[in-house]
Order: C-alpha cells, then structure tokens, then sequence
C-alpha cells in the first residue's frame, strides 16, 4: 500500500492548543530557508515606516483581496527565534510546509492574532495556512549517532537534548534567526530629537531591566510541548528523579495531609464534638464542613477523649474525607426494611420484626408471590398499602383477564374470566386428561361442519 503524502496537516493541533511553535502550510516547493523566515517575518509588528506606507489608501475600484494586517498587532521584533523547514532525508526536496518558533507562547499568540487579521496571507506570492502545533510533532533522540545530528535539532536552554521530526522519511532544516534574548533597539535613539531628553535615559533602564537575561541565569519555561518530552527523556534516563521526588514527597505529606476522623460508622456520632448524626453521610459533612470540629481539633484534652472513645469502642482513628463522599441509599434501605428473600419472606431490617407480626396476625394479607411484588417491597412497600408516597393509590392489583380466542372485547360472553383462575382449571389432571378433551372438542367441530 502506498504512503500517503504528508502536507503537514497531521501536525496542527485540533484542540487550537497555544504553542510556541507555529505551522506553516501551503509554501511553493522553491521556497527557501532565508525566504521561509523573511516571510514569517511579516507577522511581527512593522515598524512605523513600514505601517505608515501599509496604510495608504488603494486606488478607487481596487478588487484586490488585502494583505496587509493590523499594523497594532504583531509579535514583537525580535521574537522569531528559528524557522524550521520540513525537507527529505532522500531527495532534500521541501515538503511544502515548516515551523516557527517564537521566544514565548506570548509571542506566537500574538503572532498568530496578526495572521488572523490578514485577509489574505502569501509567501512568495502563494496563500499559507497558520496554526498551532501538537505535543507530539517533535520527538527526544534517545541514541543520536554522528551520522543522524544534520536530522535532528537541540530545544532552547537545553543543548543536551536532540529532538527530531515524527516523520523518518522527513527531517527540518534549522536557519537560526535570533537564539539570544536581546534588548530591541529603540527607534527613538536614532532620531537626535531632544524633545524628551530627560525622560529618555530613566525608559531606557526599564526597558533594559525586562529585555535582558537575568544575571542569575534564570532559564524561560520551555513551550509546552517541549517541556513535557524533556520531562520524559529525563523519566527514561533518570535524571534528576530522586531529588524531585523526595522533596515532593515531603511537601506533599506537610501540607496535604488530611486531619484525622473521630467518627463512629454504627451509631453516626463524633467523639470529639459529641454529636449524633442520622446518616453517616452526615457525619462525614460535619467532619468536612463544621467550624466547631475544627476548633476541637486545636484542644488537645478533647482529642485525647475522642481517641480514647474510639479505643473504648474498638474502633481505630480514620482519616476524615476530603471530599463527597457516596451514599449507598440501597444499603440504608435494606437496613431499615430488609430484604425478601426466595420464600417471599422479609428478612432483616428495622421494621421486618413488625412487618413480620402484622402478617401473622392479620390473615386475610397476600403472602408475597410475584417478582414485582419482591421488586415493591424491597424499595419499602408494605401489601395492602396503596401505592405512592402517601399511600393514596390503587391497593388491588390490575385484573389479568382472559378472552375467546378471535372475539372482541367488547362482544358479549367473550370474557371467560380471570387468566390465573383459568390457566390452573386447564392444566388440572394428567396430560392424558387434557388430550382427551382436546380431541372431545375437535369431534364437536367436525360434527357442526356436518
């Protein structure tokens, strides 16, 4: 089967992620690297020559679709780190599509917001798509080879690590554009004008102080993409696992641990503030939600008498919930009403032992017979009540009736009466009693015919 032509779409994020790296699609196969970043340069914000001779006006009657975007918008210069070309391994010919990367997730947004408002975006005069990549465009070299370095790139901040494109049959080729974090040049300081002389020299420091590097050599966190296949080589080599993992582990026990649970699960009350609940559920919300069971956790004399209730009872301390916890309303159900078991007996419960006597006494009650009637009394139906909340319902069940065959119902004497009654009058006897009948009636059917 023949591979399919890869264009590039495969690599857009579908979930419009933000990334620091932007995809470009639909470049002519001439397209070269410097002439790839001179056109992805035109998503950075222009200069004031060059936004003032944007918007002049187009001559009356123009029908020309525009490609000039909001001079306002733009990443801003200096930004555009590298563009990465998709080429072959084979042929080194270009795959019609490459990556941008931008110093910021800021950046590429900003970027991206400038394609948006153009109404029609060329390189090299032909229309490119811009999006946003996914995390698994680039993938970590575990092993590079000296023969494989010209296939593969190093991430920003971290040359020790070679990441390369999904694609074996594919590989990006690298133009750096600006790799260093460098102060942009202000146009201002070209002009000679000393119309703001004074303020001038204290913009300057402020600008200096957020362009350039820190003196401490503070790192820009990684995109995230990048950041999350660093963390995986680390993962798979080991690296720096044990320290994180200690001191996470320390944070994480001193800061998340849960306070303790004073509760007794039978009778629902709590030792420390000594209180009953009804439900259990109840219990563990004051545990969560009380402010008076937080002001007894402080005092130490009422958590040494809580601890010795629970240790009287044979109980042991919990740990109290952090959350909602479930409810299992069938079990609190059949707690209170039992169950019915294959006898149609109710077993178990609160009320079985007066359900139990109120059947023994009154006689003229329905012993339990059907699965609708177990289904009925396990969610709290008693027989003989009515049905709904308050018992205001029908109390005899719906009349199973039974017909002559090919009758209507509404004809006269097309009812033969109850289906139960019936069905037990015709299976009465042996098979050899029910034969007999049935041949007895087809005789009296013959016999009409004659």
């Amino acid at each position: 089967m023949e591979k399919a032509v890869n264009v590039g779409d495969n690599d857009a994020a579908l979930d419009n992620t933000p990334s620091q790296f932007l995809l470009l699609r639909g470049l002519e196969s001439s397209v070269s690297e410097e002439l790839f970043a001179k056109g992805v340069a035109k998503l950075n914000q222009p200069n004031a020559a060059s936004a003032q001779a944007d918007q002049t006006p187009a001559k009356k009657g123009a029908k020309v679709a525009s490609t000039t975007g909001d001079a306002k918008l733009g990443a801003k210069e200096g930004t555009l780190r590298r563009v990465l070309l998709v080429r072959d391994r084979q042929t080194n010919d270009s795959w019609r599509y490459g990556f941008a990367e931008y110093a910021s997730i800021e950046d590429a947004q900003a970027a991206l917001i400038r394609y948006n408002s153009f109404e029609r975006f060329t390189i090299a005069s032909k229309q490119v798509l811009v999006s946003y990549i996914h995390a698994g465009v680039f993938v970590p070299v575990l092993n590079p080879t000296p023969g494989a370095e010209r296939f593969s790139f190093s991430p920003a901040g971290n040359s020790s690590m070679r990441l390369a494109y999904w694609d074996e049959d594919a590989y990006v080729a690298e133009l750096p554009i600006n790799m260093s974090t460098s102060k942009p040049s202000d146009p201002r300081s070209a002009d000679g004008s000393g119309t703001k002389t004074g303020k001038d020299p204290e913009k300057g420091k402020k600008r200096k102080a957020q362009t350039e590097p820190d003196a401490a050599g503070t790192k820009k966190p990684a995109a995230s993409h990048l950041q999350f296949w660093s963390n995986r080589h680390a993962e798979l080599h080991g690296i720096g696992q044990k320290a994180t993992k200690d001191t996470d582990t320390n944070s994480d026990t001193s800061s998340t641990r849960p306070p303790p649970s004073f509760a007794d699960p039978e009778k629902h009350c709590c030792y420390l503030c000594m209180r009953q609940f009804p439900t259990a559920a109840e219990v563990n919300r004051h545990e969560r939600l009380s402010d008076l069971h937080r002001q007894n956790l402080q005092d130490e004399a009422k958590v040494a008498r809580a601890n010795y209730k629970l240790a009287k009872h044979n109980l042991k301390q919990q740990t109290a919930p952090t959350g909602p916890q479930y409810r299992d309303r069938a079990k609190e159900r059949r707690k209170i009403y039992g169950v019915v078991n294959k006898k149609g007996e109710q077993v178990g419960g609160n009320n079985a032992g007066k359900s139990s006597k109120a059947s023994s006494d009154d006689e003229s009650q329905p012993p339990v017979q059907s699965k609708g009637a177990s289904l009925l009394s396990k969610m709290g139906y008693t027989a003989g009540q009515g049905l709904g909340a308050s018992g205001e319902g029908m109390k005899a069940p719906i009349s199973q009736d039974v017909y002559v065959a090919g009758v209507g119902l509404g004809a006269e004497g097309g009812k033969l009466g109850d289906a139960v009654a019936e069905a037990e009058r015709n299976t009465k006897g042996e098979y050899s009693a029910f034969l007999d009948r049935t041949r007895e009636g087809a005789r009296e059917r013959y016999s009409r015919l004659g």
